[in-house]
C-alpha cells in the first residue's frame, strides 16, 4: 500500500474507514504505531442520541475500552458505547484560552458532556471555582466519573440527565456555557442563555455550508436572546473542522 487512508487513534485503539484492504491497512497502522494494539473499522455512520457507531475488530486484541492521553489529561473510554474524537483535542484546548483570555472565574457549564473531556481540561486549565457537565448517557458518565478520579480535580461535577431538565438547576449561575453538539446544539441555545448570568458567555457550535458560515446562526442566537430579554454581543467566529462536502463545524462565542 502506499498510502494510508484516513484513521484516528483513541489510546491503544485505531479505526478505521471502510476501506477494501482492511487488514492490510490495519497492520501498516500496527507497524508505524507501536501504541495500537486493536484496529477497528467504522460499519456505520454514527447513530441515536448518543452519537455512538458500528465498528468490525480488523486485527489486534478483541477489546473496546481504552485510556486516551490529550493535553496531559487521560480519559478513560468505551470506542463502542460513547461518542469521542480525538480530532476535536486541539478546539478543547482553544475553550480553554478562550475562558482565561475571558477572565471566566465562577461556573463553567459544559452540555452534552461526554466522558468529561471539556470539564476536566477547564478544571485543569483554568482558574476557575466549579465546573459542571451534564450527560444523557449513563455509559459515559461512568467514565466521567472515573476520569475524575483519573486526573485528580475536585471541583468537577457529572449530571447525568436531559439538559433540558437538568440546565433549569443552574439558570442565572454559570459564567460561561459550552455546548460541543454541533448537529442539534442549537435545539438548547434557550437552556444554555437562560443558565448564564449577566455578562455570561456561551460558546455556540453548529454545523453551516460553507456559502453562509455564520449569519443564519448569529440571526438565531440574537432572535432566541431577544426573546429572553436578553442582548447577545457576538465575540469571536471561527471554522473548526470540516464536517462532509463544503460543510464546516463552526464556533460563535457570545455574551449576553
Amino acid at each position: 500500500m502506499s498510502k494510508l487512508p484516513s484513521f484516528d487513534v483513541i489510546g491503544s485503539i485505531a479505526i478505521i474507514e471502510d476501506v477494501e484492504q482492511e487488514r492490510q491497512t490495519a497492520e501498516q497502522i500496527m507497524k508505524i504505531n507501536k501504541r495500537v494494539k486493536t484496529v477497528y473499522k467504522k460499519t456505520s455512520p454514527r447513530f441515536g442520541e448518543y452519537r455512538t457507531r458500528k465498528l468490525k475488530l480488523i486485527l489486534g486484541e478483541n477489546r473496546s475500552v481504552t485510556v486516551h492521553k490529550e493535553n496531559q489529561c487521560y480519559y478513560k473510554l468505551n470506542v463502542k458505547k460513547v461518542y469521542f474524537s480525538p480530532r476535536e483535542g486541539t478546539e478543547r484546548l482553544r475553550i480553554v484560552e478562550k475562558i482565561n483570555e475571558y477572565r471566566i472565574d465562577d461556573l463553567a457549564m459544559v452540555f452534552f458532556a461526554g466522558v468529561g473531556c471539556y470539564p476536566i481540561l477547564i478544571s485543569k486549565r483554568c482558574n476557575i471555582k466549579n465546573v459542571v457537565g451534564i450527560e444523557s448517557n449513563p455509559v459515559a458518565v461512568k467514565y466521567f466519573r472515573e476520569n475524575i478520579k483519573l486526573n485528580k480535580v475536585k471541583n468537577v461535577k457529572p449530571v447525568l440527565g436531559d439538559v433540558k431538565k437538568q440546565a433549569s438547576k443552574y439558570y442565572g449561575k454559570c459564567g460561561c456555557v459550552i455546548m460541543p453538539l454541533p448537529e442539534t446544539g442549537h435545539k438548547f441555545l434557550k437552556q444554555a442563555i437562560k443558565c448564564l448570568r449577566k455578562n455570561g458567555i456561551c460558546f455556540f457550535y453548529a454545523i453551516s455550508e460553507e456559502r453562509n458560515l455564520f449569519d443564519g446562526w448569529i440571526e438565531k442566537i440574537k432572535d432566541i436572546s431577544e426573546k429572553l430579554k436578553r442582548k447577545a454581543e457576538i465575540l469571536d467566529k471561527r471554522r473548526v473542522l470540516p464536517f462532509g462536502v463544503r460543510k464546516w463545524k463552526i464556533r460563535v462565542d457570545f455574551r449576553v
